[in-house]
């Protein structure tokens, strides 16, 4: 799944009608939330990222997806988030901005948090600085 086509042509791929879109027909499953995920890893995270445990639920409060941070000791082989992801979109291309959206809050929490851990610093999660900083490679992606 999604082995032979880039992020840029899947977010260019032509919309569904808006009928279709405003009933949320696009269901995701966790199969491929984790195919895009190891996309979106590949290509815009340099494969830095350690694949968390990934949930798609038909019912997220007020969210289209979360990431969480654990406050376990850090361990190179494993990732501390685990990201949740609604399971009904307007289209294919919502779900990859909000799998990349999370994927961005990961990165702080699993990359940047464990050096800021080492300086003394408390980990950060936000959407600051540290979470923009993939703005522009994602906008190359197609991914506003």
């Amino acid at each position: 799944m999604y082995h032979n086509i880039t992020l840029k042509e899947l977010m260019s791929e032509e919309l569904p009608n808006l009928t279709y879109q405003r009933k949320m027909s696009y269901l995701a499953t966790v199969r491929e939330v984790k195919a895009i995920y190891r996309l979106i890893n590949k290509e815009v995270f340099g494969n830095r990222l350690v694949m968390p445990k990934i949930y798609v639920r038909s019912r997220l409060q007020g969210s289209w997806g979360e990431c969480y941070g654990a406050d376990t000791p850090y361990n190179t082989n494993k990732s501390r988030c685990v990201i949740t992801l609604a399971d009904r979109w307007y289209c294919k291309q919502w779900l990859i901005m909000a799998i990349a959206h999370e994927m961005c809050h990961q990165y702080e929490w699993d990359i940047i948090s464990k050096r800021r851990q080492r300086e003394g610093y408390p980990p950060i999660m936000s959407h600051g600085p540290t979470f923009f900083r993939w703005r522009e490679k994602l906008r190359k992606k197609g991914i506003p």
